[in-house]
């Protein structure tokens, strides 16, 4: 009962307070010029505050704390050292990625700049690891906890768990890296519609969180858990028609706390890549569009696979109820019980052919559309 008591309040203080920063930091925005205008690129009609991930980080940051005190209320709640620790690096590299998004978001720095960071807010979170590659004995005494968050293992398909630790350690800190990085790019693409990134880690998020439930892991739920909630206040100004931004400050750091959830308490990635699987796909599609065209994979432009819908005369409802949708789908399907990797394999393979014939429907059209308004009429 108390241990339900703690799940239950660290959603719904991480929402109230988000929910409540929202508003002082909307003004703020507005009496410091931090604000989107409307334009050719973007689908809002009236300026905007763009730094609302700022109440993003506080929100989520001011939870994270307090549940800190949760330890003492019932031993199931209590942090082993190493999950101390975890937390620690995790606030941390949070803390850079914010700060240098939050820079980005006012002065637009160089996209290889911004990468590095990322990379150093990755390392960040391997922590210790980096240079004590010992995997100690967890509580049932199994050589399974590190210092720091690593991607030690996985589970894949046909052969079953991947030990990237045992192969090397040094396999395992740049797949953490990677991984890490990757996210946080990834949900910073597909914050582009009213609500778009806050819905859609709030559901991966909860997805991870009652993952962590189902295998006995009351600690780790916590994090995703907060970071649900953290999104659900959110969204209470940022769905359409929204009122609020959360700019790359938000983005980013969403990116890499639901990162380290998928990776914190036993590698989840098979459940993140389901849950994620339309923007990990989109971003996939963009890379290789992009490259295939000869622009840098950085550069801005409207082929996003929300912006092509956009374009194509559906509504920003329909296309975030579109990426809700699968992302609900799949992410129930990775919690049904007794499901096997080849089950997930298919689920994973039906995903990726539904969203890559949607984006390579949408690519088409709307290019053939772009072809003949540019062509003059004869």
């Amino acid at each position: 009962m108390v241990v339900a008591f703690a799940l239950i309040l660290t959603f719904l203080t991480s929402a109230v307070l988000t929910a409540l920063l929202v508003p002082p930091v909307a003004r703020l925005c507005f009496e410091r010029g931090w604000v989107a205008q409307p334009g050719p690129r973007r689908v809002h009609r009236v300026p905007t505050p763009t730094l609302g991930g700022i109440a993003i980080v506080g929100g989520l940051f001011a939870t994270l704390l307090l549940s800190i005190l949760f330890e003492s209320l019932d031993p199931l709640l209590q942090r082993s050292p190493y999950e101390h620790l975890r937390l620690i690096l995790l606030m941390i590299g949070a803390l850079l990625v914010a700060i240098v998004s939050f820079v980005d978001d006012l002065y637009d720095l160089p996209p290889w700049l911004r990468l590095l960071f990322h990379f150093t807010a990755a390392l960040v979170a391997v922590g210790p690891y980096l240079w004590d590659h010992t995997l100690y004995p967890d509580a049932l005494g199994m050589p399974t906890e590190a210092r720091g968050i690593i991607l030690t293992a996985f589970n894949f398909p046909f052969l079953e768990q991947i030990h990237l630790h045992q192969l090397t350690p040094w396999l395992a800190i740049i797949a953490t890296m990677i991984w890490i990085a990757g996210l946080q790019n990834m949900l910073n693409w597909v914050d582009g519609l009213d609500g778009l990134a806050a819905g859609i880690t709030l559901i991966a998020s909860t997805v991870l969180a009652l993952h962590a439930l189902r295998l006995g892991q009351w600690t780790v739920a916590l994090l995703p858990l907060a970071l649900a909630g953290t999104c659900a206040g959110f969204l209470r100004y940022n769905f359409h028609p929204a009122s609020i931004f959360m700019g790359d400050v938000g983005a980013m750091t969403l990116g890499y706390v639901l990162s380290v959830s998928a990776i914190m308490g036993g590698a989840k990635l098979a459940t993140a890549l389901l849950v994620l699987g339309v923007p990990l796909l989109d971003m996939i599609w963009l890379m290789i569009w992009r490259t295939w065209q000869g622009r840098s994979m950085a550069s801005a432009g409207r082929d996003n696979l929300h912006i092509r819908l956009i374009d194509l005369g559906f509504s920003q409802r329909q296309v975030v109820a579109f990426y809700y949708g699968l992302s609900a789908l799949f992410g129930t399907i990775a919690l049904i019980d007794g499901i096997t990797p080849m089950t997930k394999l298919l689920a994973l393979g039906t995903l990726t052919v539904v969203v890559l014939s949607v984006i390579i429907t949408a690519t088409i059209t709307q290019t053939r559309r772009s072809q003949q308004a540019a062509t003059p009429d004869e």
